[in-house]
């Protein structure tokens, strides 16, 4: 079993790691480079100390608050990168904010209706973050999938690969976390392979989308710049709409 847990998941990262450094993605998405880094190096250490249980118990929390503050980043970058110059909006200002706001409240919810076995406080908090970031990332690639049709967006593009994996393992993360509050350690087996196979999966699709090279979005060529008469008279517009 701890082939599967460990080695597998450490081959995938360092097979996604060296499609991303070949596709120059820190230049484009520095956030998420920093967090399969960061994801790769947490596995490490983690393997390094799974045979001590009170270091395995830090390192494993002192890792999982890093994966929820990169985990909010990449976000972050992710929405900027997909929704690009309508973030000048100032209502497009508040989606991030209340996407993520949203998540830490549900989080919250979850905690007092399913209470969580841990009784150390930071442990306690850093797990009430892991699931705030889980509900930020599910909200935000559904949000991507309403976008795609309404502003005529391609799939095949870098940020919808990282919103697409962590939507993946964030839903199955946050089901399979609800059925180990109902059934206990008798579901920790089956909670630990779907987990496998789930973060194995999200790493596949983000190795599958930065496989090829990303298509910039070019303008369609029927459509020609606006003219200095033509932007006035839709400001004339705009003014009397206010």
């Amino acid at each position: 079993m701890i082939l599967l847990e460990w080695y597998i998941p450490l081959g995938l990262l360092g097979g996604l790691l060296w499609v991303l450094l070949r596709r120059h993605a820190y230049a484009t998405l520095p956030w998420f480079v920093s967090y399969a880094v960061f994801a790769f190096a947490a596995g490490i250490s983690r393997l390094a100390v799974h045979n001590r249980p009170n270091l395995y118990y830090a390192t494993y929390y002192i890792t999982e608050a890093g994966y929820d503050l990169l985990g909010i980043l990449v976000m972050y970058e992710v929405l900027r990168a997909v929704l690009g110059t309508l973030t000048r909006a100032w209502w497009a200002r508040l989606i991030f904010p209340t996407v993520l706001v949203g998540g830490v409240l549900l989080s919250f919810a979850r905690a007092q209706a399913a209470p969580t076995p841990f009784t150390r406080r930071l442990a306690f908090y850093i797990l009430i973050g892991e699931i705030a970031v889980r509900f930020v990332q599910v909200f935000i690639f559904a949000g991507l999938v309403t976008l795609v049709p309404l502003l005529g967006l391609r799939w095949r593009q870098y940020p919808f690969g990282v919103a697409a994996g962590f939507g993946l393992y964030s839903t199955i993360a946050l089901l399979i976390t609800t059925k180990l509050s109902d059934f206990g350690t008798r579901f920790m087996f089956l909670w630990n392979l779907v987990s496998l196979v789930a973060y194995s999966l999200t790493v596949l699709i983000w190795i599958w989308f930065f496989s090829v090279p990303q298509k910039s979005e070019t303008p369609a060529p029927e459509l020609s710049a606006l003219s200095p008469a033509d932007l006035k008279k839709y400001k004339n517009a705009l003014r009397r709409m206010r």
